[in-house]
């Protein structure tokens, strides 16, 4: 019995040789071995004790939003975890939401607009956990501003432990967090601090900064900001400055709207945009003396 057999007896769903450009914003990658779908957490314990078992490299992702996949392509199983309604979500007194991490952002957003404190993420894509793993943030607010505590499942010694992370366990920082680099950390679900609010004044913030986004963000195939801002430097600024807006390798090309952003033009590839991301360290380096580093997570 093959490989692909075995899986298909307990995960009839699975796929093999399945092009990930459909499963990053980014629309770059070459092929996974295997493919899984999955919205149910018990699902996702199953695949991943079954993975291990048979020593098959596995990454669980959520949206693809904010990942490079190499174009060489992925030699182990992919695990989409990612559900399109709000299903299991508790709202307390205090309003504190317990809910599933595998629904997208704008889900979130659109299931809680009675509730202030997401205003700052509409028009970013991704899941929930996508947002925990990188501590999304905009216009000054982050997602760590609202987590109290964190489940995960975390891969040990070959063996699965649900956890629970409270906020200061999470070691959040600029666009970072204790799972940022670490795939044996799985978010399942967060608890959320939201605050009650005026519904008006909600959408009208919501519809405000969805504006700002689509005024200053570039149109096209992209992964958002490619590196982190310094305390005191904007990335994209320095880029600019150090004359690299509108530079193309291949067709991966530094946007002219915003030099933090690279933009595939249609069939870029992995090494395209390594090759781009490699010479803006570069000469931002040389220029300024500032070590840029990537705000993405690479797979290559």
């Amino acid at each position: 019995m093959t490989i692909i057999e075995g899986l298909k007896n307990e995960f009839p769903l699975i796929k093999a040789d399945v092009s990930l450009r459909e499963y990053s914003t980014f629309r770059i990658g070459g092929n996974a071995k295997f493919l899984l779908k999955v919205s149910d957490k018990k699902e996702l314990k199953r695949i991943i004790e079954k993975a291990n078992n048979i020593n098959l490299p596995f990454l669980v992702i959520g949206g693809g939003s904010n990942i490079l996949f190499s174009s060489k392509g992925y030699d182990g199983i992919i695990i989409v975890y990612k559900q399109d309604k709000l299903i299991n979500s508790i709202v307390n007194k205090n309003n504190i939401i317990n809910v599933d991490a595998n629904i997208p952002l704008s889900v979130l957003i659109s299931e809680t607009k009675l509730l202030s404190g997401l205003e700052w993420a509409v028009g970013i894509p991704g899941t929930l956990a996508g947002a925990i793993n990188g501590n999304a943030g905009a216009f000054g607010e982050s997602i760590s501003d609202i987590i109290k505590s964190v489940n995960v499942l975390e891969l040990k010694k070959g063996k699965l432990i649900e956890k629970k992370y409270n906020k200061d366990d999470c070691h959040f920082s600029y666009r970072n967090s204790v799972f940022k680099n670490n795939n044996n950390l799985i978010i399942l679900s967060a608890e959320i601090q939201m605050n009650s609010g005026n519904k008006e004044e909600i959408e009208k913030r919501i519809r405000g900064n969805l504006n700002k986004r689509s005024l200053k963000q570039p149109k096209g195939f992209s992964v958002g900001s490619i590196f982190k801002n310094g305390n005191d430097f904007s990335a994209g600024l320095l880029i600019e400055k150090a004359g690299l807006k509108g530079m193309k390798i291949g067709d991966a090309k530094i946007s002219e709207e915003h030099a933090n952003f690279i933009i595939n033009l249609g069939n870029a590839s992995s090494d395209d945009v390594l090759n781009l991301i490699k010479i803006i360290k570069k000469e931002v380096k040389e220029k300024f003396s500032i070590d840029l580093e990537e705000e993405i997570k690479i797979f290559n």
